[in-house]
């Protein structure tokens, strides 16, 4: 028994039952990891027929939730389906990203239908998350962070 609906597998979503004592849809928090300062938020992504779960990096500097190259591969997101856009990164560098459009991205129990995201090839060491959740979705709902508690604590 989960309380949240983003915990189950996806391949075994079709089969859960939600009750009332389950899952009421109704969470105010949701549980984030965090890690030398960052913080790392559980986020679902629907794309056509497939939902993936990943570890996406809170970023109040990203205007758009930006995807690697893995999660949008995972997600069956094709080159070919996608814009080519080029986009200032941190440390001023312009990049070439890919820009395109997921059916929903879920934090806890917040979605954001139809929403734009950016694929960025990533260079460097790997990393301990498959992105960034950006401002393109944060705006959207208003929360506070509990550093102390883990928890992102959604507000009405």
């Amino acid at each position: 028994m989960v309380d949240d609906l983003g915990k189950i597998p996806p391949k075994y979503r079709k089969q859960a039952r939600i009750t009332e004592s389950d899952f009421s849809g109704d969470s105010k928090t949701t549980a984030v990891r965090i890690r030398n300062n960052q913080v790392l938020v559980p986020v679902s992504f629907s794309y056509r027929n497939t939902t993936v779960d990943a570890w996406m990096l809170l970023d109040t500097g990203a205007s758009i939730t930006t995807l690697s190259t893995t999660l949008a591969n995972r997600l069956g997101i094709k080159p070919d389906s996608t814009q080519r856009r080029m986009a200032q990164v941190a440390d001023g560098r312009v990049v070439q990203t890919f820009q395109a459009h997921v059916d929903n991205i879920a934090v806890g129990p917040k979605m954001k239908q139809s929403a734009e995201v950016s694929i960025m090839p990533s260079s460097g060491p790997d990393r301990s998350y498959d992105g960034l959740l950006g401002m393109n979705f944060l705006a959207d709902f208003p929360h506070r962070l509990d550093m102390n508690r883990q928890l992102i604590e959604w507000q009405p």
